[in-house]
């Protein structure tokens, strides 16, 4: 290998080279493909990842922003959560609201705002984050499900 003024590099510093060039690139490799895994994963299962990927990273936001009546609205209704220790059906986003703090836990809140997305777990079921505490899937808009929004179908605190 020649050096930009034409003369030939030494092979300690061309493996030098190769070397630091290997260990800056090497991070970013294993991250691309778990998320193009996972991409792949849910348009097998799922159905259009862009859809869920998007929601995913607007989801993070609003909860790392506490924005309750946002989140709500990622929320299909009904849905069974845990409220001071006792299962209750929630049955909106305005019955939901009000409790969002007692539903999104300080640790439910730090699995959804720190869940890396080549990290997820995707099966026919949905999409898990954490240990299982939120699980998103696709709700389809109409009969022939020509349209899809990606919402959260569970939430729970972890055993």
């Amino acid at each position: 290998m020649r050096s930009a003024s034409g003369s030939q590099l030494p092979s300690t510093r061309l493996s030098a080279i190769v070397c630091a060039l290997a260990l800056c690139l090497a991070p970013l490799s294993p991250a691309l493909a778990d998320e193009a895994e996972v991409d792949q994963q849910i348009d097998n299962l799922l159905g259009d990842h862009s859809i869920f990927k998007t929601t995913i990273l607007d989801l993070q936001e609003r909860v790392a922003n506490e924005d309750s009546i946002a989140f709500s609205a990622f929320v299909d209704y009904p849905i069974t959560v845990t409220v001071k220790g006792e299962r209750q059906t929630i049955r909106s986003a305005e019955e939901f609201e009000p409790l969002y703090h007692d539903i999104v836990t300080p640790e439910i809140a730090d699995v959804i705002v720190s869940q890396d997305y080549g990290s997820l777990f995707v099966n026919g079921d949905g999409i898990m984050f954490g240990d299982g505490q939120v699980w998103m899937n696709g709700i389809c808009l109409d009969d022939a499900c020509s349209e899809m929004e990606a919402r959260i179908i569970t939430i729970q605190a972890a055993e």
